[in-house]
């Protein structure tokens, strides 16, 4: 069973997995098998990896896009991954590396072309990172709507 969490005052939604929480405050959770702390860069033994997903939509029109560059204004170090959720979910995962500006690009595979995508971001290190921006450019098929 997942526990999951709605920020009331921002509407942000966390969900905890492998943990059976019942009651959760910001500094600790509870459940059956005892009292956990927030806090610290693992979960139990294991890096804690977060994933960051928006919902697949129709993007202006209804011609096929293909993904010409993913932009992302985010801090951090090592490499993260984007994902690119096409019909029933299925991703096309690219990791790209986190650069010292604080501004990266995510090249994405030209063959691509759907109506409805979908993204992802996670941190598969477990590594902190902090983002500010994502950035998609989409090209559009001329004629190609099926």
């Amino acid at each position: 069973m997942n526990a999951i969490v709605l920020n009331t005052l921002t509407g942000a939604v966390s969900e905890y997995t492998r943990h059976e929480f019942q009651s959760i405050t910001p500094t600790h959770a509870g459940a059956a098998t005892g009292l956990y702390a927030f806090g610290g860069d693992l979960d139990v033994d294991l890096p804690i990896v977060a994933s960051i997903r928006l919902p697949a939509t129709l993007r202006e029109s209804t011609l096929k896009k293909r993904i010409d560059m993913t932009y992302l204004s985010m801090r951090g170090e090592g490499c993260a991954q984007f994902s690119v959720l096409g019909p029933d979910d299925f991703p096309w995962d690219y990791q790209f590396p986190l650069r010292s500006s604080g501004q990266t690009r995510c090249q994405v595979g030209k063959g691509i072309r759907e109506n409805y995508l979908g993204f992802a971001l996670s941190n598969p290190a477990g590594q902190a990172f902090t983002l500010d921006r994502i950035e998609i450019l989409t090209l559009e098929s001329k004629t190609r709507r099926v």
